[in-house]
């Protein structure tokens, strides 16, 4: 209800009559409403959820102190009729969230309503976590860490890339996850110098080094880690490779307090990569907020200037990906304390710790 709050403070402080919110995560951010395919209208006195009747009940079970509006035609020219019986003047609409058609019929049906985009404005709340969002999201790592000790003892030759994911998408929902974050990346040998790999029916070769992205959804919160598995024995290039990136995570750990910008904890760890001689190699941002969603602010990456503030959650995740060859990534998620950082991952990564 805080955030809902504070919508209301900014529409009076504006005089701007309503909000209409159509991004299904910012809707449950503000409401704690579980549906989808739905849209909230909140105005300076009432709130409305526009939305069908697959998710009725649901509603009246959720957000009881809402006006529930079951749609009868399209569930814009919905809100249409509703915007012409409360005479909004003014409305602030999520621009990247609006569609161009649902733009369209507002301006042509709703009379004399002056459309203002806005952005940002419900995310900047969804930064700072509050104590129970953290609890969910220490939930949903925890559970991501017992499905990967189940899967680390069937990492061995000869099992592909699919099986792996596949097994690892049990596991979380074995341990108590809804699902997983996304689609799980499981990446072998040279196929892991793409960051993103799409998992394929490539199979574990003596030697190879495993590239394991993967999350856990809990209670609707996510979590985002990323580990390396090696088989057999580790070579010295890898062992090279690997403590640099290590390294380089360890210093922007060390570096996270309030007050910094985002992009001097990028900093941290690509200027120690790029001293390393692979800074060509690293070509991704650094981290990013996760809670609601999977990739949510703060973006720490080499321009945002953004100041970092108690409460915050984001994945650090340095990697260097060398075509042909592989690629390592390490990645934890902290959270900003008064004075500095807290890991809220624990995984093992310490070379001595990675043979499977």
């Amino acid at each position: 209800m805080y955030c809902l709050n504070k919508l209301k403070e900014k529409l009076k402080e504006d005089k701007v009559a309503a909000f209409l919110i159509t991004n299904e995560i910012n809707i449950r951010y503000v409401t704690g409403f579980t549906g989808s395919e739905s849209i909230l209208l909140i105005t300076q006195k009432d709130d409305y959820l526009f939305t069908d009747f697959r998710y009725l009940e649901q509603a009246k079970q959720d957000v009881p102190w809402i006006r529930i509006v079951e749609r009868k035609v399209s569930l814009i020219k919905t809100i249409c009729r509703k915007l012409m019986r409360l005479t909004i003047k003014k409305l602030y609409v999520e621009s990247l969230y609006l569609t161009f058609n649902q733009y369209n019929e507002i301006k042509n049906n709703v009379k004399g309503v002056y459309i203002i985009p806005t952005q940002g404005i419900i995310e900047k709340y969804r930064k700072r976590k509050t104590h129970e969002e953290i609890k969910k999201i220490q939930t949903a790592i925890d559970i991501a860490e017992k499905a990967y000790n189940g899967i680390r003892k069937i990492i061995r030759v000869g099992v592909s890339e699919k099986n792996l994911a596949d097994i690892l998408e049990f596991e979380i929902r074995k341990q108590g996850g809804e699902k997983s974050s996304f689609e799980i990346i499981c990446a072998a040998g040279a196929h892991a110098s793409q960051p993103h790999a799409r998992t394929t029916g490539r199979k574990i070769q003596d030697e190879d080094a495993i590239l394991i992205d993967w999350g856990a959804c809990f209670q609707f919160y996510n979590s985002d880690l990323t580990r390396i598995s090696f088989i057999d024995r580790i070579s010295p290039k890898f062992k090279k490779i690997y403590q640099i990136v290590l390294d380089a995570q360890s210093f922007a750990i060390d570096s996270v307090k309030p007050g910094r910008m985002a992009k001097d904890i990028d900093y941290e760890a690509r200027n120690y990569i790029t001293k390393k001689g692979f800074g060509k190699y690293f070509g991704h941002g650094l981290g990013h907020g996760i809670g609601l969603a999977v990739h949510e602010g703060p973006t720490i990456n080499a321009k945002n200037k953004e100041i970092l503030e108690e409460g915050m959650v984001f994945t650090i995740e340095p990697g260097i990906y060398i075509p042909g060859w592989g690629g390592i990534r390490i990645e934890d998620i902290v959270l900003v304390t008064p004075h500095g950082c807290n890991v809220l991952s624990h995984i093992p990564k310490k070379l001595t710790e990675l043979l499977t």
